[in-house]
C-alpha cells in the first residue's frame, strides 16, 4: 500500500486517497481499524485539528474517514474538549483532507459512552488489525441512570457514503416516566462560520480559511440550532417539541446523518442528494485577465438575493460544486481582484477576474543571505488595508505576511501602500513606500540591519499556544513562524495541558538552526492566578493522549508537585504563570486575610511571570474601572524583599498568529550566541539562576563592579559572572550575587534600541525602591542618553549601607512599539527591567532587608473570587 510519513499529530498524515484507489475495484470498501502503532500511517487523517490517539478507531470507505475516539472515562481530545470517549473527534473527507472538527457529541457532552462492538456486513475475507466490508458499524452504549435513560449510539459507514449514519436509541430502563431533551452538541471554533440561529432545514458550520465545512440532516424531526463562536446545541423536534417523555421500557429512535465537505457547496450537495433533489453539476475555473490561474479564490454562490453557499478554488484554480436546478450567479473574488459576479450556466465555465498586482519581495540580510521577516502591509491615500487571512492562519495573517526566508511573491490590489519589514527587536525595521499597477510586479528589496548586538545572551519567549491548546484555533506552524520571524531564538512547545513538539515544522521550514526549542507543557488547572505553570524538557509520548502529559489537580500544590516530580524527577524549569501573588504567597483560602498561601509549592517554582513590565514604576495594586488588580511586578518586589528568591520572566502567552509572538521577550545569559547550539539545560540554568532581562523591546546590559575587594574574602575584580567556589564574586550581572566589603560599587548600564522604538529614562531600584537620585530621564539628564543604536551606556557609582539587591528600568516612556508590533502591542511602552544583582556588603552572604514598599503585603485583590 501507499503510505506517507507522518509527523507527531498527523499534519503530513497518510494519503488516504492513495491507499484507496491502490485497490479500487476491490469490494468492499468500508474499513474500520483500531488506531495503532502498526494502523497509524494509514488511517489517521490529516488537519490542524486532529486529536486521534492510539485506541482510537477510524472509519473510511475512501470518500469519509472518521475517528469515534475510544469510549473510555477521561478520553479528552484537548484542554476544552473534553469527555469525548464514544464521540467524534476527526472526520474529513478523505480526498481534501482538512480535520477542522474539535468534537460532535451525539446526545451531547453529559453522556457517557462505554464499550464499543464492530459490526461488519459482507465482511472481506482476511484479517488483521482491519476490519473491512460493505458496511462499517460500531455501536457504544451509556448505562443511563434514574434520572436519564440508557442509549446506543451506532456509527455507520457504508461504500459509497458521503456521510456518516448516526444512531441513537433512548430506552427507559427505570420503573418511573422519564422526561428529556434529545440534543447534539458540536464544538467546531472561532474561525467558523455557521447556519444562523432557529430551525435550519440543514444545520451547518463551514471553515473557510482552512477548507472544512460540517453538516447535520436529522431523519423525520425538525433541527433547531444556537451557536457561539465555539460550541452548537442541535436539538431535534417532534411535532414543534424538544421533550420527550418515556414511559418505562419504552424507546425512542433518533437518527441523523453527519456531512463533511471541503466547503459549504459539498455540504449542501450531500444534503440535496439525501432529499432527492435533482442537482445540476458546474466545473468553475477562475483566472485573471492574463490567464493567471486564481487558487483559493472564493466563490459565492447567490439564489436570487440570497447566498446559497461557498467554497474556495482548490490548487488547480478549479472549484467543482453541485447545485439544484434553477438559476443561481456567483460573487468571485481573490486577494487583489476586485469581485466580479456573474451568472452561472451548468457544466464547464471560466470565470476570468481582473489582474491583481503582485509584490516580489527579496529580503535579505547584511550578508546577502535570506533572513525570515514579517511584513506589514497598509493602505495609504484610499487604498484599503489588504485582508489575507485569519489570524489562526500561516503566512497570511491580517495585513502580515510571514516569511521564513524572505521571499515571496504576494497578489495585491492596485493602489499606494506604507510597508513595513521587520524581523525582531535586535533588527532595524525597514519603512518604504510602494504603488503596485495592475497586472504588473513592484519589487520589495529590503536588507535588514542588525544593529543591536547581543553578545553572550539569547532570546526566548516561555509561552505561548497554538490550536493543540484547544483554546484557540492558531495553526501551530502559524505559531512557529511568527516566532521565528520575530528572532526569538529559544521557544519551548507549552500548550495547554499537552506535551507537543515545534520540530516538525522548524524541520519544514528548514529553520532548525534558526529557533531551538524542546518539549513542554502548560499544566493548566484552577484558579488560574495560581493553578497554571509551565515546565520543559519533558518526554514526549507521540500517539499518547495528551502526548502522555500528567493531569491536573484541583490543588495547586498537589499539580505543581506533580509536574515537577514528573518524568522521573527530572531536571526540569517549572514557571508559575500570571499569578495572582497575594492568592499564591499569602492567601490561600481567598479570604482577605493571610494565611501564608500555598507554601508547599513555593519550593518548586523556578521563575515567576510578571508581566507587564511597564507596571513597576506603578504602586502595589492597578485599577480596572470598579476593580483593582494586585500589581504583579510590584508584588514580586516585595517577595524579594521577603527572601523569596525568585527570578522573574516576562511571556507573550500568545494564542492567534497576528502578531502574537515577539511583543514580549526574556533575554538569557548563554555561552553561544548560535541558535542551532543552544543546550535547553543552561537555557533552564540561567533562568533558575536570574540571569535574565525581561523586556518588550530595549535589550539592556547591566554589570555592577565593586569598588575595593576585601583582601580577606580571596576575591578579585572580575567581568560579569566570574565566580567559582573559592573566590568571592565582585562582578556579576542579573541573578548574580557580588560582594561589596567597602559599601561601594559601580553599575555599569548599556542599553541598544533598533530604529522603531526609542527609551528616555533608566531608573535604578535599591531593594525595590526606585532611588530619586538614580533616576535618568532625556529632559533632565541629556548628557547621559545618546541617539543611535545606543541609547545609554553609562557608569552609576553606587553607595550601600546594607545589603541591596539592585534591579534596572529603562523605560521609553515618551515612545511606543509602534506599527511595527501592530495596533494592539504597538501602544505598549518600550520597557527592559533586569532581575536583581543581590549585593552582599558585610560577607556574611546576602540578607533580604523585608521591606513591603510601604505597602503591606498583598492578599487576595479586589476581584471576586470563588
Amino acid at each position: 500500500m501507499t503510505r506517507c510519513s507522518l509527523t507527531v499529530r498527523g499534519f503530513v498524515g497518510v494519503c488516504l486517497a492513495a491507499v484507496l484507489a491502490g485497490v479500487a475495484g476491490q469490494a468492499p470498501a468500508a474499513e474500520l481499524a483500531r488506531l495503532a502503532s502498526d494502523t497509524w500511517d494509514q488511517y489517521t487523517p490529516r488537519g490542524k485539528e486532529v486529536d486521534a490517539i492510539e485506541g482510537d478507531w477510524a472509519l473510511t470507505n475512501g470518500r469519509l474517514v472518521a475517528v469515534i475516539a475510544q469510549p473510555i472515562a477521561g478520553r479528552n481530545a484537548n484542554m476544552t474538549v473534553r469527555n469525548v470517549g464514544g464521540c467524534v473527534i476527526d472526520v474529513t473527507r478523505s480526498d481534501r483532507q482538512s480535520d477542522q472538527l474539535s468534537a460532535y457529541y451525539p446526545g451531547g457532552p453529559q453522556m457517557e459512552w462505554r464499550s464499543i462492538e464492530a459490526q461488519v456486513t459482507d465482511k472481506a475475507e482476511g484479517g488483521g488489525p482491519v476490519e473491512r466490508g460493505r458496511s462499517i458499524r460500531v455501536v457504544c452504549k451509556d448505562a443511563g441512570s434514574p434520572q436519564r435513560p440508557s442509549a446506543e449510539v451506532a456509527y455507520t459507514l457504508e461504500d459509497g457514503w458521503d456521510y456518516l449514519l448516526v444512531d441513537i436509541t433512548y430506552t427507559n430502563q427505570t420503573d418511573q416516566p422519564l422526561e428529556f431533551e434529545p440534543a447534539d452538541q458540536m464544538r467546531a471554533d472561532i474561525s467558523f462560520e455557521k447556519v444562523a440561529d432557529g430551525q435550519p432545514p440543514l444545520f451547518w458550520v463551514y471553515d473557510r480559511w482552512f477548507g472544512q465545512a460540517y453538516g447535520l440532516v436529522a431523519e423525520g424531526r425538525t433541527i433547531e440550532s444556537k451557536s457561539d463562536n465555539r460550541t452548537s446545541t442541535i436539538k431535534y423536534l417532534a411535532e414543534g417539541k424538544a421533550g420527550v417523555r418515556l414511559e418505562p421500557g419504552q424507546s425512542v429512535h433518533l437518527q441523523r446523518r453527519l456531512l463533511a465537505g471541503a466547503n459549504l457547496l459539498d455540504v449542501k450537495a450531500i444534503a440535496n442528494d439525501l432529499a432527492g433533489v435533482e442537482q445540476v453539476a458546474y466545473d468553475l475555473q477562475v483566472r485573471d485577465t492574463a490567464g493567471n490561474p486564481l487558487v483559493d479564490a472564493e466563490v459565492v454562490v447567490q439564489q436570487g438575493e440570497e447566498a446559497y453557499g461557498s467554497g474556495r478554488t482548490d490548487g488547480s484554480a478549479r472549484l467543482a460544486c453541485r447545485l439544484p436546478a434553477g438559476r443561481f450567479a456567483a460573487a468571485v473574488s481573490a486577494i487583489g481582484c476586485p469581485t466580479r459576479t456573474v451568472d452561472l450556466s451548468g457544466g464547464e465555465q471560466s470565470i476570468e477576474l481582473d489582474e491583481p498586482g503582485y509584490v516580489v519581495a527579496a529580503v535579505r540580510n547584511e550578508q546577502g543571505g535570506p533572513i525570515p521577516c514579517k511584513v506589514a502591509f497598509r493602505g495609504r491615500e484610499g487604498t484599503e488595508d489588504p485582508y489575507f487571512g485569519h489570524q489562526s492562519g500561516e503566512w497570511g495573517v491580517h495585513n502580515l505576511r510571514y516569511s521564513e526566508n524572505g521571499s515571496f511573491r504576494q497578489p495585491l490590489a492596485p493602489g499606494k501602500y506604507d510597508v513595513i519589514v521587520s524581523h525582531g527587536t535586535e533588527h532595524d525595521a525597514v519603512f518604504a513606500q510602494i504603488a503596485v499597477s495592475r497586472g504588473q510586479e513592484t519589487a520589495l528589496e529590503a536588507v535588514l540591519v542588525r544593529s543591536v548586538q547581543t553578545p553572550g545572551w539569547i532570546s526566548a519567549d516561555f509561552h505561548s499556544h497554538s490550536s493543540p491548546s484547544g483554546d484557540n484555533t492558531s495553526s501551530q506552524l502559524g505559531r512557529v513562524l511568527n516566532l521565528l520571524c520575530e528572532q526569538v531564538e529559544f521557544a519551548p512547545c507549552t500548550e495547554h495541558n499537552r506535551l507537543d513538539t515545534y520540530q516538525p515544522h522548524l524541520a519544514r521550514l528548514n529553520a532548525t538552526h534558526l529557533v531551538a526549542t524542546c518539549v513542554g507543557m502548560e499544566l493548566t488547572g484552577s484558579p488560574g492566578d495560581v493553578n497554571h505553570q509551565n515546565a520543559f524538557p519533558l518526554v514526549l509520548k507521540p500517539r499518547l493522549q495528551d502526548g502522555g502529559a500528567p493531569q491536573t489537580d484541583a490543588d495547586p500544590e498537589v499539580q505543581i508537585e506533580r509536574l515537577a516530580l514528573w518524568d522521573g524527577g527530572s531536571e526540569k524549569l517549572l514557571q508559575q504563570n500570571h499569578p495572582d501573588l497575594g492568592h499564591v504567597f499569602f492567601d490561600k483560602d481567598g479570604d482577605g486575610q493571610p494565611d501564608g498561601g500555598f507554601s508547599k509549592s513555593f519550593q518548586y517554582m523556578d521563575v515567576i511571570e510578571v508581566h507587564p513590565p511597564q507596571w513597576i514604576f506603578q504602586g502595589p495594586t492597578i485599577t480596572f474601572g470598579t476593580q483593582e488588580r494586585n500589581n504583579t511586578i510590584f508584588n514580586w518586589l516585595q517577595l524579594l524583599n521577603q527572601g523569596h528568591r525568585i527570578p522573574g520572566v516576562v511571556n507573550t502567552d500568545a494564542h492567534y498568529n497576528f502578531h502574537g509572538s515577539g511583543f514580549l521577550r526574556v533575554y538569557l545569559k548563554s555561552p553561544t550566541d548560535d541558535p542551532a547550539e543552544i543546550d535547553t539545560m543552561q537555557m533552564v540554568h540561567a533562568a533558575e539562576h536570574g540571569q535574565v532581562i525581561m523586556t518588550s523591546g530595549p535589550y539592556m546590559e547591566v554589570l555592577l563592579t565593586a569598588d575595593e575587594v576585601d583582601p580577606a574574602a580571596g576575591g578579585q575584580q572580575g567581568h560579569a559572572g566570574e565566580q567559582d567556589d573559592t573566590q568571592a564574586a565582585t562582578s556579576g550581572t542579573a541573578g548574580d550575587d557580588v560582594q561589596a566589603p567597602s559599601g561601594k560599587a559601580t553599575l555599569r548600564v548599556r542599553v541598544q534600541c533598533p530604529n522603531w522604538f526609542d527609551i528616555d529614562r533608566v531608573q535604578v531600584f535599591l531593594n525595590g525602591r526606585p532611588d530619586e537620585k538614580l533616576n535618568f530621564t532625556r529632559s533632565e539628564t541629556p548628557e547621559r542618553f545618546t541617539g543611535g543604536t545606543i541609547k545609554f551606556d553609562q557608569e552609576i557609582p553606587l553607595t550601600f549601607e546594607s545589603d541591596t539587591h539592585v534591579i534596572v528600568a529603562a523605560a521609553g516612556e515618551k515612545s511606543t512599539l509602534g506599527p511595527v508590533m501592530g495596533p494592539d502591542y504597538g501602544k505598549h511602552m518600550p520597557i527592559a527591567v533586569s532581575n536583581p544583582i543581590y549585593v552582599d556588603v558585610d560577607g556574611g552572604g546576602f540578607k533580604p532587608n523585608g521591606d513591603t514598599l510601604g505597602a503591606p503585603l498583598p492578599v487576595m485583590s479586589g476581584r471576586a473570587r470563588k
